[in-house]
């Protein structure tokens, strides 16, 4: 790998630039070669994230020989004048373009920045080339919950920025499920002898398809037999079918392999000759078929014939019999693994291959290792960063692996990462076991700690495992425009260096249940501090000192990273002033009591700065969602508002999944409005009842919370930077986490 040399005498230059083009016009002139210049899938990336006519300051080219023995990589150099990217794969050429605006023009596209202006961009060009090959085939992105946690209401110009971010990124087998709810609807009613009702009633809402799509639930917020969406017919089924044609069209258009929703089995509840599979949280699970009758496989090949027809074929399809829980009545679990491989095989092709979640997985399987041929299963490491299971299963052999990282869990707010242990741990497990061939992120929920899954996809393009703090100091250069290393620093020792397996991020007291005790928010959460939370304001207050930059995408990075340190700080902070109130007594009680309640109201003030933390952020792009089908009313907006995208967020299910299931404030929200009207009253009436749970318990007040009709506005109030210095001088002295009312 060759670094960026500004001070190369220019013979070398010379030389270095006009060897840099050898590869690609060798290739042309050999047989089977593919030289592709200025692609017009990738032009269209490029005037997408840079605007109209950002093509132009850029030479691209796909070039399948590049490199030799077909190696995947990308080459930085100059050419007429403009800097000149080459890739040996649509994937590579991608991820390059991301690397040259990173590290060369210093422009980090991120989730709160997708898009930018780049003609107000410097383009240095390359002294000599610079050449970076990859380290991981497969790179892989998403989690089915991302599709519910954050995409449940995506529109496809939302859609259009994630797929440019994800070939930026290098990702080439992203999972998509949109538009499954199409492809289960035609399967039951064509082949199956389902009425359209029952069909539907089936088919759960946007917001809980994860979950259906693993064999967990069926049917919770969606139509049920009220038809709750307001529209008649298939209008919701069109418009997801037409959005899941556009995504995967785009998605191949850049050269992803998309990974589809295979079938393991699959059936409504009570559905003849299948198995019942208990319950899941609370929820009634969908029966399974016996994966080694002929009746499955029949189902498959009519199952797999309804997928084809809205989303095509792909290299991947994935299948997860058993996601926390299910069973083989008969225990056959060997015997079904490779029935359900078998289907795959013979419906879609000798060439496709399984891609399966390891997920707290039993014996049973395990089992699947060894039931599906060697190289046809790959599988997904889930939470590598916290509880990698490699050497428990040999390195998964002889199928393959991919190293993978759950940044967050459920979408709970939080700046959180295991940096330092999630690179030392990639480069460890791909040396000890050959079979570790990807890398990829499986997150819950994304639009958080975007640091993670920048520093993540540059990874399978280094040759040796990279310093953390040289990364991280031009890390911050690429951000901001400017030097912040020493704030990046102080959360390299803190917060974004976890080295436990909690299922992050750590949890807001101010969010859970009220209690003078809270030790959690979620069921599986956490709220116990890893680090010195001195280093969290610290680095706020050094970020803050720094001021604003004067680029497009430095202060819009800028603007988002300074409203969530503050947020961390002011979050970390309310920690110890539980722990206060705790120990207090009498008037230090009341005035304990008083700054924790004022506490929760600023961090709502802070958080209603920026777009990204507002509650009507969410809400809002529910309501336009819905808004796109035909025959949409307000009924229809109401739905996936309320019955979606809040109630997840709140109570996730019915009194049931809330209370004995445990899901309550799984996915809870630290947004601008919830701070305000759900967390900041349920405190408040706990305080003022002598701290106690209302006597029909919290339930019924967050379900009403959650179906209530008040509209939440998306658009910021207040500018970020003057709120947060305010909030920082005014609750901590520089330097140190004292409070100054404490």
């Amino acid at each position: 790998m060759m670094k960026h040399s500004p001070s190369r005498p220019l013979f070398c230059v010379l030389v270095a630039v006009v060897l840099s083009f050898l590869p690609c016009i060798a290739a042309s002139g050999r047989g089977g070669a593919v030289v592709q210049r200025n692609p017009a899938a990738i032009t269209g990336l490029l005037n997408r994230i840079g605007g109209k006519g950002a093509s132009q300051r850029f030479e691209t080219a796909y070039c399948t020989d590049l490199f030799p023995n077909g190696q995947e990589g990308f080459r930085i150099s100059t050419k007429s004048g403009k800097p000149y990217i080459q890739g040996s794969s649509y994937s590579a050429l991608t991820a390059g373009i991301n690397w040259y605006l990173n590290h060369y023009a210093h422009v980090n596209l991120s989730w709160n920045c997708l898009t930018t202006d780049l003609s107000q961009v410097s383009f240095p060009l390359p002294a000599m080339p610079e050449v970076h090959t990859c380290n991981a085939g497969y790179r892989y992105y998403l989690n089915y919950c991302t599709f519910c946690y954050s995409m449940s209401a995506w529109t496809w110009e939302r859609w259009e920025q994630e797929i440019d971010w994800m070939a930026l990124h290098g990702v080439n087998m992203p999972l998509q499920i949109i538009g499954l709810e199409s492809v289960w609807r035609s399967f039951l009613m064509e082949d199956c002898g389902y009425s359209e009702t029952e069909a539907e009633a089936f088919v759960p809402g946007p917001a809980y398809t994860a979950w259906w799509a693993m064999n967990n639930l069926q049917g919770w917020g969606g139509d049920g037999p009220d038809q709750s969406r307001g529209v008649t017919n298939d209008a919701w089924y069109r418009r997801q079918k037409e959005l899941a044609r556009k995504i995967l069209a785009r998605e191949r258009e850049l050269g992803m392999d998309p990974v589809l929703p295979g079938f393991s089995g699959m059936m409504p509840v009570g559905h003849p000759g299948a198995e019942s599979q208990g319950s899941w949280c609370g929820f009634t699970r969908p029966y399974m078929l016996d994966p080694t009758t002929s009746f499955f496989q029949t189902c498959a090949a009519k199952y797999y014939a309804q997928l084809a027809k809205v989303m095509g074929t792909s290299r991947y399809y994935s299948m997860d019999p058993f996601h926390e829980g299910g069973v083989i009545r008969s225990g056959a679990y060997a015997d079904g693994y490779r029935a359900v491989y078998e289907a795959m095989n013979v419906n879609c092709g000798s060439d496709t291959k399984w891609v399966i979640q390891q997920w707290q997985w039993s014996a049973a399987q395990a089992s699947s290792l060894h039931a599906v041929p060697g190289g046809r299963l790959i599988v997904l490491d889930l939470f590598s960063d916290g509880n990698p299971s490699f050497d428990t299963y040999q390195g998964y052999a002889p199928q393959e692996a991919v190293y993978c990282v759950i940044p967050n869990f459920g979408g709970r707010t939080g700046f959180f990462g295991r940096i330092p242990k999630m690179v030392a741990n990639y480069y460890a497990y791909k040396d000890k076991y050959t079979t570790v061939r990807g890398i990829g992120a499986a997150p819950e929920a994304i639009e958080q700690t975007p640091v993670v899954y920048d520093l993540l996809y540059e990874l399978p393009w280094m040759d040796s495992l990279p310093s953390t703090s040289a990364w991280m100091q031009h890390y911050a250069l690429s951000r901001y425009g400017m030097d912040a290393s020493d704030v990046w620093d102080l959360l390299c020792l803190s917060i974004l260096n976890d080295t436990t397996a909690l299922q992050g991020p750590h949890e807001a007291v101010v969010c859970a249940r009220p209690s003078l005790t809270v030790d959690r928010v979620s069921s599986w959460g956490g709220t116990a501090l890893f680090y010195s939370p001195s280093l969290v304001s610290d680095a706020a207050f050094r970020l803050w000192e720094l001021g604003r930059p004067n680029t497009i995408v430095g202060a819009s990075n800028y603007d988002y990273d300074i409203c969530d340190l503050t947020r961390q700080a002011l979050t970390d902070y309310a920690q110890s002033l539980l722990v206060s109130l705790r120990e207090a007594r009498g008037e230090e009680f009341v005035a304990f009591r008083d700054s924790f309640l004022q506490l929760i109201l600023d961090m709502d003030t802070l958080l209603g700065t920026h777009r990204m933390f507002r509650l009507g952020h969410w809400t809002e792009m529910a309501r336009r969602a819905a808004m796109e089908v035909d025959g949409a009313t307000s009924e229809t907006a109401d739905w996936l508002e309320r019955t979606n995208a809040r109630q997840l967020i709140t109570t996730w299910g019915g009194q049931e999944q809330s209370e004995r299931g445990g899901l309550h404030d799984y996915s809870y929200r630290q947004w601008q409005g919830m701070l305000r009207d759900f967390y900041y009253p349920r405190w408040k009436w706990w305080f003022a009842h002598e701290m106690s749970v209302p006597p029909e318990g919290w339930f019924l007040r967050e379900w009403a919370w959650a179906h209530e009709s008040s509209r939440y506005s998306e658009q910021p109030v207040g500018d970020t930077y003057t709120i947060a210095g305010q909030l920082l001088h005014n609750y901590f002295d520089k330097g140190n986490n004292s409070n100054k009312t404490n």
